[in-house]
């Protein structure tokens, strides 16, 4: 059995070697592993990184270097050249845990491979590690899961999203859908692969133990996207067309609190913008609100409120009744309030 990890690289010279040495220590015979380095232009020493552990590993690390296209467009790339009958993401200033690939290649051969294992993984600062998930669909060490479970899973919450907490079957994979009509989205491709992931998968295994950490610092705390809803709605319109497939029971409302999570972080990140006027805020805020999507799952608002962060669910109350004065001052106040405890 053959397991491919795809590696997507862009200007990480600081943490690739640490990313590598995670994996490579762990190999316990060549012939079961590759290796996919796909270097997306690095403007740094990560691309003279890979091709020096390309020479020192020819048997199992595979290197492709590329003019700059974005991190969707490098890890499809990475899908492309994959012979593996696993597929494992890692991101290049990522970690694999101790003994994963041991744990993924056991749980495979007892669950007698299923499409997709869906596993934990940790929030790492360059020092400390804390669980960010866990007991995702049993406190028991793994078990199987339902597709339907999957994808209530995958609607509610953001425990299943990422794209590097699962291992897929390579035959899950399209590799050769482009997604040409996302371009070069800065946000959202765990949320839009994730979709071709699980739609394509029948068999799904929970393995309640971490296999990967996931390096902080590098997410959208702190930073404004001001396409950042407008993307998400693009990624929500191809969940909705796999409604009838998918078969889930209140999916409306699932639906929902996708949008309703994705437009509530659109509207707390804007405080991070560095806005001229009062009034270019307002009206940015009004485009979210005068969204046909968002419209049409704002009924749900109270209905689905426990699912929802408590700022969230004040701050899209707001907006529905078209207050957006207030939530630009209660934003502002929340930015000088950071500011005086710093």
């Amino acid at each position: 059995m053959l397991f491919s990890i795809v590696v997507p690289v862009y200007n990480v010279e600081k943490y690739i070697e640490d990313c590598l040495e995670s994996i490579i220590y762990q190999i316990d015979n060549e012939k079961n592993y590759e290796i996919i380095l796909v270097d997306d232009g690095s403007t740094d020493r990560s691309g003279l990184i890979c091709d020096e552990y390309q020479r020192r590993h020819p048997n199992f690390i595979m290197v492709y270097h590329n003019t700059n296209h974005g991190l969707l467009w490098t890890r499809r790339f990475g899908f492309k050249q994959a012979k593996g009958d696993y597929v494992i993401n890692c991101d290049s200033d990522d970690l694999l845990e101790d003994e994963a690939l041991v744990k993924l290649k056991k749980i495979v051969k007892k669950y007698k491979y299923p499409d997709i294992v869906i596993y934990n993984h940790n929030i790492y600062d360059g020092k400390n590690k804390t669980i960010a998930f866990k007991d995702i669909f049993t406190s028991n060490k793994d078990c199987i899961v339902e597709k339907k479970d999957v994808l209530k899973e995958f609607l509610c919450y953001h425990s299943i999203v990422s794209v590097c907490g699962k291992m897929i079957k390579r035959d899950c994979i399209d590799a050769e859908k482009k997604y040409q009509q996302f371009g070069r989205i800065s946000t959202g491709e765990d949320t839009l692969q994730s979709i071709e992931f699980f739609s394509n998968a029948k068999t799904f295994v929970y393995l309640n133990e971490t296999i990967y950490n996931y390096r902080c610092g590098s997410g959208m705390t702190g930073k404004f996207d001001e396409n950042y809803y407008f993307t998400f709605k693009k990624i929500f319109e191809e969940i909705e067309k796999q409604s009838e497939k998918w078969e889930v029971s209140n999916f409306d409302e699932l639906f929902a609190i996708k949008v309703l999570q994705t437009a509530g972080r659109a509207i707390t990140q804007s405080r991070y913008n560095h806005w001229k006027f009062m009034r270019e805020h307002i009206e940015y805020l009004g485009k979210i609100r005068e969204d046909r999507m968002l419209q049409e799952n704002t009924k749900y608002l109270d209905k689905v409120k426990d699912k929802l962060q408590k700022d969230h669910y004040i701050l899209l109350k707001l907006l529905k009744y078209n207050l957006n004065v207030i939530i630009v001052l209660l934003l502002n106040m929340k930015n000088m309030t950071d500011k005086s405890r710093q």
